[in-house]
């Protein structure tokens, strides 16, 4: 992987015709790689599927996250209400919800079947998803479902960093979008309120502008990824997993 990441290479505009994005939970798609997003927003065809349901994460106006069936099935509602403004703002031509729960849903078969069906009849060029070692366990088990779902397709993956730092071998210039990428990310305002993410997503796109130079004096933007053919980066994939056990992962039907 660092040897394929050694010389990041700078992705031009259009990167595809057709584009998915795998969201682990509701806003990741934002944080993660919304820059490229809103760049390809109206002039490609854009595809988002959310997997999980956002139960654990957040906080509603009216208090702090508690374990309560009532609470939880708000926070779901909210969560569902601010992926659907984003994907407006995208103009996302599909939005698909798996609907697991964060709390204690396993995804398996289901989901597998489910993603492939997304896979096969939207056909996307690239799909975009957390890079395989990042260290969230939901962002693990994706990649486990995306690695089982796509099988024989080829695609190119883009993979984005959100809870582990990757090292990349591509990048793109999002300096002119950066403004707009955090006004998407604020549009989850259930998520602000408990984690500064628009400030982590300014400062690392800072960061990565420096170390992946844009502009004069290396100010500006960037979203750094991980760039791979599907086949060899779920081999990578099953490697990392088969080594660390995904326990969320439920391989029945």
């Amino acid at each position: 992987m660092h040897q394929a990441a050694w010389w990041p290479k700078r992705l031009e505009f259009p990167v595809a015709r057709r584009l998915l994005a795998i969201s682990p939970h509701p806003d990741d798609e934002a944080i993660g790689c919304g820059g490229i997003l809103l760049a390809h927003a109206g002039k490609a065809e854009i595809c988002i599927v959310n997997v999980y349901n956002g139960d654990g994460g957040g906080a509603l106006e009216d208090g702090v996250w508690h374990n309560d069936p009532d609470y939880k099935a708000r926070l779901v509602a909210m969560r569902q209400r601010e992926l659907d403004r984003v994907a407006e703002t995208l103009q996302a031509t599909q939005v698909t919800r798996f609907g697991i729960s964060d709390c204690n849903g396993v995804p398996g078969k289901t989901e597998v079947v489910a993603l492939r069906r997304v896979l096969r009849e939207f056909a996307p060029e690239v799909v975009l998803l957390p890079w395989l070692l990042d260290t969230h366990p939901h962002h693990k088990a994706t990649n486990q479902i995306f690695s089982e779902a796509v099988q024989d397709l080829d695609v190119l993956v883009l993979a984005y960093e959100i809870w582990g730092l990757l090292s990349p071998n591509a990048f793109f210039d999002i300096t002119d979008l950066l403004d707009r990428k955090l006004q998407l990310i604020a549009l989850y305002t259930s998520q602000v309120r408990t984690v500064d993410y628009i400030g982590y997503a300014e400062g690392l796109a800072r960061v990565r502008a420096f170390h992946h130079p844009v502009r004069d004096r290396r100010v500006g933007a960037v979203e750094a990824y991980f760039a791979l053919p599907s086949r060899d980066y779920c081999q990578l994939t099953r490697h990392a997993l088969a080594r660390h056990r995904v326990t969320n992962f439920n391989a029945s039907p």
